[in-house]
């Protein structure tokens, strides 16, 4: 199977399967027993080489006990308000690329920010 040429959408459909089932990044990492840095390589679409990308998906799939192929389609439910991001950045960003501890940081917030919104909802 190809999935390394679907690797933007499926990096999409398993962020958005992420936040329906109400993991963190952090915990789905756990689950998964894929690093973090490596997930965010997922999910941004920016996997290096295929036959580790098969591997990861692999992986992934393995844990959810789901198809290979699960994360290839677009998902069938209509994502609530509430989990949409919740942070939005600025596009007028006037320095260069964001160093890693800002991103990590970013994106640990992102997180807490995620989990927040599902207990206020409740």
């Amino acid at each position: 199977m190809k999935l390394f040429s679907l690797k933007k959408s499926i990096g999409e459909n398993l962020l958005h399967y992420i936040r329906l089932n109400g993991y963190t990044k952090t915990s789905f990492s756990k689950l998964t027993g894929i690093s973090r840095p490596t997930l965010n390589q997922i999910l941004n679409g920016d996997s290096p080489s295929p036959n580790i990308y098969e591997e990861q998906m692999k992986k992934i799939t393995d844990a959810l006990g789901l198809p290979l192929d699960y994360f290839t389609r677009l998902p069938s439910h209509e994502q609530e308000k509430w989990l949409l991001p919740a942070t939005q950045y600025s596009d007028r960003f006037s320095g260069s690329e964001r160093d890693a501890l800002t991103r990590e940081l970013l994106a640990d917030l992102d997180e807490l920010l995620s989990v927040a919104a599902f207990y206020v909802k409740g």
